[in-house]
């Protein structure tokens, strides 16, 4: 799949700063899963899903449903939409649209969440605080779009939160297949499908300086790092003992400062991104680096990063996975590169002269026992 974007001017002049729309983004686009699919997935336990109904019988005249859902029948024809979050993570073919939006750092990604309108469906005029890219699928739907700008916020029903309709508006177009759709965090946005439709929402995180400082310090204390204390020997007495001087509010700040700006810091802030959104499956049994050789020679493997994973390196030289620090000596810098470019799948023939020596055989064995990479046989008959 190709996108059909200047990235340079994109990320110049809307990433981030304001909501475009590119047509034909991906040219002669064919869904990557079928109503019917994304509803029986929404039947599954373990899925992520909601309906959002409009002109429901409720005061508001909205309403949400979460799944697992037995039936759709009682919806009706018109006025309600599914969505389904991390559905590259259930469905290949869905996984293989986040390969185009590559030009953004991995660990922006959030998911693919896809969701079926049916005709007037829609989820409300509302706000996300994350980037995202709307790819229209089959059917027509209608957006209004508009900049970050001053909103009041409404919830009409619980686990749904709207904005005035009434925001201003930059674009306001009819989006066919294959159109794209992208609109930055904190923009207004409302989609109403027109005919029954098909939207993918390549999402991007965004999280809150809270949002970090609290998974920062959670991860310090299970890693027993960043444990220097606060002191204050050169401290004269405050007139009130109930008083905070200014002094004592500074050193707090630079004992604050002084540990995000740590070594350890760095290491724990790049084991947070690379965490996955879902816990990995590990194999039932490890995988040891003398086994590599051998997988690698059969001729039907191929070797799958599995969704959701993310392998990030930082500072050039360190690599991380799902958490974890990995030991990547300098013969085997090559091997992990091309693990963490990767995307989908790769057949051991391109693999084999990577994978050759013991040290990369070893970094390929531990990225498999922490379930961001696994072997599978194709047996489909030739």
């Amino acid at each position: 799949m190709t996108l059909n974007l200047d990235i340079a001017d994109f990320l110049a002049n809307s990433w981030q700063k304001k909501p475009c729309l590119i047509r034909q983004g991906f040219a002669a686009f064919s869904d990557l899963i079928s109503p019917e699919i994304l509803a029986g997935l929404a039947m599954e336990e373990g899925a992520d899903s909601r309906i959002v109904q409009t002109n429901a019988n409720t005061d508001s005249g909205w309403q949400v449903i979460h799944g697992p859902f037995e039936e759709y029948e009682s919806f009706g024809e018109s006025d309600w939409t599914l969505l389904v979050q991390s559905v590259n993570e259930w469905v290949p073919e869905v996984g293989e649209l986040l390969q185009p939006f590559r030009f953004l750092p991995d660990w922006r990604l959030d998911d693919v969440m896809v969701s079926f309108s049916c005709e007037n469906g829609g989820v409300g005029p509302h706000v996300d605080q994350y980037d995202v890219f709307i790819i229209q699928g089959t059917g027509k739907r209608r957006w209004r779009v508009g900049n970050r700008q001053p909103l009041q916020e409404l919830q009409p029903t619980e686990d749904l939160c709207l904005v005035n309709n009434d925001f201003n508006v930059v674009i306001d177009e009819e989006l066919e297949s294959g159109d794209v759709l992208y609109i930055p965090a904190g923009s207004p946005h409302d989609g109403i499908a027109l005919e029954p439709s098909l939207n993918y929402s390549v999402g991007f995180r965004a999280p809150s300086q809270a949002e970090l400082l609290w998974q920062l310090g959670d991860s310090a204390m299970a890693n027993d790092v960043l444990t220097k204390r606060y002191t204050d020997p050169d401290s004269q007495a405050p007139s009130s003992g109930y008083e905070v001087t200014e002094q004592q509010l500074d050193a707090v700040k630079s004992l604050l400062i002084e540990a995000i700006s740590s070594d350890e810091s760095s290491d724990l802030i790049a084991r947070l991104l690379s965490q996955s959104k879902r816990p990995l499956v590990e194999p039932e049994l490890p995988v040891t680096a003398e086994q590599i050789p051998a997988m690698l020679e059969q001729g039907a493997a191929f070797i799958e990063r599995a969704p959701g994973a993310r392998l990030l390196r930082l500072n050039n030289d360190t690599f991380y996975l799902n958490g974890e620090k990995l030991e990547v000596p300098e013969a085997a810098q090559q091997a992990a590169t091309q693990l963490a470019k990767m995307h989908g799948s790769a057949h051991v023939t391109e693999l084999k002269a990577t994978f050759s020596t013991p040290e990369s055989q070893a970094v390929l064995a531990e990225v498999i026992n922490l379930g961001g990479y696994y072997f599978f046989i194709d047996e489909a008959p030739e």
